[in-house]
C-alpha cells in the first residue's frame, strides 16, 4: 500500500493548470534585490525598485529598513551582506565566495563552513569534496562519517539554492559530498537555531544552512579552473553566464573532481564527484521566474577506522595473523588497511529539478513559490574477510533510494506599520530500503539476511509570521507554525524471504505509521538604540519526526515515541560602524545561546549483531556564546576572528544497551571551542592584485561515545590547532597575449603547514568493527601537511 502516491496526479493536474504562476518561497530567492543589492545578484534590479529584501526583510523602503525576520524567500539564494545580518532578530551568518576562495578547490563548499563560529566538519577525509562529512553546528549534527552516538544527527537542514536535500526519514539524512566544489558557490547562508517560520525547515531545529550556487548575471561571462595538489588531487571546473537578453539569462557549471587519501598503506583509496548545474531565470514586469537542475555524482573509497592504541590480534594481515599489529602507535598514525581484508565502496548520486516564481500581485502583495523534485540513491558496500565479526553477514550490501516532490507558498503583505507573511510547505516522499548482505567467506553469495522495507512520508506546514516596526528602533517578529509529520513504514521483509528462504530476516517488526501535529510559536526581537548597533533576542519551540530507525526496530515503542523538541532562546548585540580608531571598517556580532533538547533517541549498532539497532534515550542542553570580528583597516590590511565556546550535557539519558543511566554526561562529537583567525594582506603592483592570508583553525576537545555501554563518556579527543596559508595573484597581464581573457587568477595554498598530527574523529568501539577490542579507540585521522595549486581564467 503506497499511501503517498495520489500526490503525483496531484502535480501533474496543477502543472497542467498552471502551478507555476503560484510558485514559492523563493523567487525572491532568484533575485531579491533592492538597487542597494544589485551586484551580489548579477545586477537584476530592472521592476524590483520595491521589492522586500531579507534577512530582516531589509528593503529599499525606509518603513521595513529594520524589519528582522528572515524571509525564506530571500534566504534562498542570496548571500546575505553584513548590513541585511545587522538587521535580523536571528543568529545569521553568511560566508562569502572571498571566503569560500581561501580553501583548497578540492576541499568542497563543506569546509568553507569552518570559518564561522561554532562549526566543525569531521570526517574520514574531510577535507575531501568526494568524502562524507559530519556538520557539527552548536552541538547538532547533519551527515554521516560513519561515527556514533551524535545527539542529533538530522538536527540541521542542508539547502541547495533554498532546496532541502535532507531525506524526510532517513537516520543518515544528508551526505556532505552533495555540495558542490567551491567555484560553483557564490556563497553560504547560515541560520543558528530554528530561524523564523517562513525559513524554516523540518529539520531546523538546530540551524539551517543553505549553499548558493553561481547565479545568472546580468553581463555574459566564463571562468575555467583546474587545480592539483597533494594526494592526486585534481579539480576542473567551468562556469558560463549568458548574460541578460530580453529579460532571460542563463548559467551552466561543471566541475569534477578526483584524489586519492592522504592514508598510507597497500592501496590508495581513490574518490571522485561529478557536478553539473543549470538555472534559467526571467525578469518580467510583475515578477520574474526561473528554472534550475542539479545532478551530483559521487563514488568513493572510503578509508578504514584505525585503533589508536594496538589491539590484541587486530594486525595487518587480518584478525590473530602473524604480522604487524594495526593501529596508530605501531603501523603508522596514517595507515590503513589492505583493501582485500577490509573494503568499502560508497556510490551516491543526487537529481534535482526545481522551478521558483514571484510575483507582485499588487504594490503591497507580493507572492513566491519553490517546486522541486528530487531523486536521490545510494550503494553502500562493504567487506570485511580480514576481521570476521560475530555474526553471519561479512558482506554489507544496502542500496536506499528516495523520491522527493515539494512545495513551497509564501505570501508578503505590506502593512503601514508591519509585513506580514503566511504561507505554508506540503512534501510527499518514498524512500526504499534495500539490504541483503552475504557471506563470500563461507562460500555463498546468496543473501545471508533480509533487510527490506519502504517509508511514505508526507510533511506539511503552515505559518504566519508578523514584522512589527512601531518605531523607535524597535521591531518584533512573533511567529506560528503548524507541522504535520505523517509517516508510514512498510517491512517488505517476509515476501523477500520466500525469496531467499536461508536468509535471516534482520527486521521482524510489523507495519506502522504515525502521525504527529504541533504547533511552533516563536518570538523575535531587535532594537536600534542608536546608529550601529543593534541588539537582538529570539525564542522558539519547535519539533522534528523522529528519524527511521525509530519505526524500524522492535526496540522502540512508537505509541510512546514523541517528536524531538527544542526550546531555544538567544540575545545578542551587533556593530558597524566605520572609520572607527583609524579602522576603516569594523563588523562585531555577540550571541549567548541555551537549547534544551528533549525525546531525543540516538541509536547504537550492538556488537554482537551490526545489523540490529537499540537505543539511548535523553535530553540536553546546550549553550554557549559565539562570536565574530571582522575588520578592514586600511587598503591593504584586513582581519577576522570567529569564536564558538560550547557547553553541551546530557539532562537524563538511559541507554537500553546496559540499562544505565549516564545524567550529567557531555554530549559528543563536538568541540568544547572553535576559532578561527586570519590576516589578509593586499598589494597592488604592475596589472596585478597580490593577496596572502594566514589563517589559523582551534578546535578544542569534543568528548568521546561508547558504543560498548552506548552512552556518551568523559573521554575526550584532543584539541589541535591547524595554520594555513593561501596566495593569489589576480593579473591582467594575460589579457593582450590571449584573445577573449579578461583576468587571470594564480593561488597557492598550504594547508596544516605544522604538520599537526590530529584525529578528526575518535569514539570508544564496542568490538563490532574488528571482532575484537571492546572498549578500544578508533580513529579517523585528519589530513597532514598538504600543498595545493590552481589557475583560473575568466573571459
Amino acid at each position: 500500500m503506497k499511501k503517498n502516491r495520489h500526490i503525483r496526479p496531484l502535480w501533474l493536474a496543477l502543472a497542467a493548470t498552471g502551478i507555476c504562476s503560484f510558485s514559492g518561497a523563493g523567487l525572491a530567492a532568484d533575485g531579491i534585490t533592492a538597487p542597494t543589492t544589485s551586484s551580489s545578484l548579477g545586477g537584476h534590479t530592472r521592476g524590483l525598485t520595491n521589492q522586500i529584501v531579507n534577512v530582516g526583510k531589509v528593503s529599499a523602503a525606509a518603513a521595513v529598513e529594520t524589519a528582522s525576520a528572515a524571509s525564506s524567500h530571500n534566504f534562498d539564494n542570496h548571500v546575505l551582506s553584513k548590513t541585511q545580518i545587522f538587521h535580523s532578530s536571528q543568529s545569521v551568518t553568511a560566508v562569502t565566495k572571498k571566503q569560500i576562495n581561501l580553501f583548497n578547490p578540492s576541499a568542497g563548499g563543506i569546509q568553507a563552513l569552518t570559518n564561522t563560529p561554532g562549526v566543525a566538519v569531521t570526517g574520514y577525509n574531510a577535507g575531501s569534496v568526494s568524502g562524507r562529512s559530519t556538520v557539527s553546528l552548536r552541538g547538532v549534527q547533519v551527515g554521516w562519517n560513519s561515527v556514533p552516538g551524535n545527539l542529533e544527527t538530522n538536527g540541521i537542514t542542508a539547502l541547495f539554492d533554498g532546496i532541502p536535500l535532507n531525506s524526510v526519514i532517513q537516520g543518515t539524512s544528508w551526505h556532505s559530498n552533495e555540495i558542490p566544489v567551491g567555484n560553483l558557490l557564490s556563497g553560504i547562508n547560515v541560520i543558528y537555531g530554528p530561524g523564523n517560520p517562513s525559513s524554516r525547515w523540518y529539520d531546523s531545529i538546530g540551524g539551517t544552512i543553505n549553499f548558493i550556487p553561481v547565479q545568472p548575471t546580468r553581463k555574459s561571462q566564463a571562468k575555467v579552473s583546474v587545480s592539483y595538489g597533494s594526494n592526486q588531487a585534481e579539480t576542473a571546473s567551468a562556469v558560463a553566464n549568458t548574460g541578460e537578453k530580453d529579460g532571460w539569462s542563463a548559467v551552466v557549471a561543471t566541475a569534477i573532481a578526483h584524489g586519492d587519501t592522504f592514508r598510507t598503506g597497500a592501496y590508495n583509496w581513490p574518490s571522485q564527484s561529478n557536478q553539473i548545474f543549470a538555472k534559467v531565470r526571467k525578469l518580467f514586469t510583475a515578477g520574474r521566474i526561473s528554472f534550475g537542475a542539479y545532478w551530483v555524482k559521487n563514488n568513493e573509497m572510503r578509508p578504514n577506522d584505525i585503533p589508536v592504541s594496538p589491539i590484541p590480534g587486530v594486525t595487518l594481515g587480518g584478525l590473530n595473523q602473524n604480522a604487524p599489529l594495526y593501529s596508530q602507535t605501531t603501523s603508522g598514525f596514517y595507515s590503513s588497511l589492505p583493501n582485500t581484508l577490509w573494503f568499502k565502496n560508497i556510490t551516491n548520486e543526487n537529481y534535482l529539478f526545481y522551478n521558483r516564481l514571484h510575483l507582485n500581485i499588487a504594490s503591497d502583495l507580493k507572492l513566491a513559490n519553490l517546486l522541486w523534485y528530487r531523486h536521490d540513491t545510494l550503494h553502500h558496500v562493504r567487506f570485511n574477510l580480514g576481521f570476521p565479526p560475530n555474526n553471519p553477514v561479512g558482506e554489507e550490501d544496502y542500496f536506499p533510494d528516495s523520491s522527493t516532490y515539494g512545495d513551497k507558498l509564501t505570501f508578503d503583505a505590506s502593512l503601514p506599520f508591519n509585513l506580514v507573511s503566511f504561507g505554508g510547505y506540503y512534501i510527499s516522499a518514498d524512500t526504499v530500503n534495500r539490504g541483503l548482505p552475504s557471506n563470500p567467506s563461507i562460500g555463498t553469495s546468496n543473501p545471508t539476511a533480509i533487510n527490506m522495507n519502504t517509508y511514505y512520508n508526507t510533511f506539511s506546514a503552515a505559518f504566519l509570521e508578523d514584522h512589527i516596526t512601531p518605531g523607535y528602533g524597535l521591531t518584533l517578529v512573533p511567529g506560528i507554525q503548524m507541522v504535520n509529520y505523517k509517516t508510514q513504514f512498510i517491512n517488505n521483509n517476509p515476501q523477500y524471504a520466500l525469496i531467499y528462504p536461508n536468509a535471516r530476516e534482520s527486521n521482524t517488526h510489523p507495519d506502522l505509521s504515525d502521525d504527529i501535529v504541533r504547533f511552533q510559536p516563536s518570538l523575535g526581537v531587535t532594537f536600534q538604540p542608536v546608529k550601529g548597533f543593534t541588539t537582538y533576542a529570539n525564542y522558539a519551540i519547535t519539533y522534528q519526526n523522529p528519524t527511521g530507525g525509530n519505526f524500524s526496530n522492535t526496540q522502540t515503542d512508537l505509541p510512546a515515541l514523541k517528536p524531538v523538541k527544542s526550546t531555544d532562546y538567544e540575545v545578542g548585540f551587533r556593530v558597524i560602524k566605520h572609520q572607527l580608531a583609524g579602522i576603516k571598517k569594523l563588523y562585531l556580532n555577540v550571541n549567548y545561546y541555551s537549547d534544551y533538547l528533549s525525546n531525543e533517541t540516538i541509536p547504537i549498532a550492538l556488537a554482537s549483531n551490526p545489523l540490529v539497532t537499540t537505543f539511548g534515550y535523553g535530553t540536553a542542553t546546550l549553550n554557549g556564546v559565539n562570536a565574530t570580528l571582522s575588520a578592514d583597516l586600511n587598503r591593504s590590511w584586513s582581519s577576522y576572528l570567529n569564536l564558538g565556546l560550547f557547553h553541551g550535557y546530557y539532562n537524563s539519558y538511559y541507554s537500553t544497551s546496559d540499562n544505565q543511566s549516564y545524567n550529567g554526561n557531555p554530549v559528543s562529537g563536538s568541540p568544547s571551542m572553535t576559532m578561527a583567525f586570519g590576516v589578509t594582506y593586499k598589494k597592488y603592483y604592475a596589472g596585478t592584485l597580490f593577496s596572502s592570508t594566514l589563517w589559523d583553525q582551534y578546535y578544542g576537545h569534543s568528548y568521546l561515545f561508547n558504543n560498548n555501554t552506548g552512552a556518551p563518556s568523559h573521554q575526550t579527543n584532543p584539541g589541535y590547532n591547524l595554520l594555513n596559508v593561501t596566495l593569489t595573484a589576480r593579473s591582467t597581464l594575460l589579457n593582450k597575449m590571449l584573445p577573449g581573457v579578461k583576468l587571470t587568477t594564480i593561488g597557492l595554498y598550504f594547508t596544516n603547514i605544522l604538520n599537526k598530527q590530529y584525529n578528526s574523529t575518535e569514539y570508544v568501539t564496542s568490538g563490532g568493527y574488528f571482532g575484537t577490542g571492546a572498549g578500544s579507540i578508533l580513529a579517523n585521522p585528519g589530513a597532514p601537511r598538504s600543498v595545493f595549486g590552481t589557475i583560473s581564467i575568466q573571459f
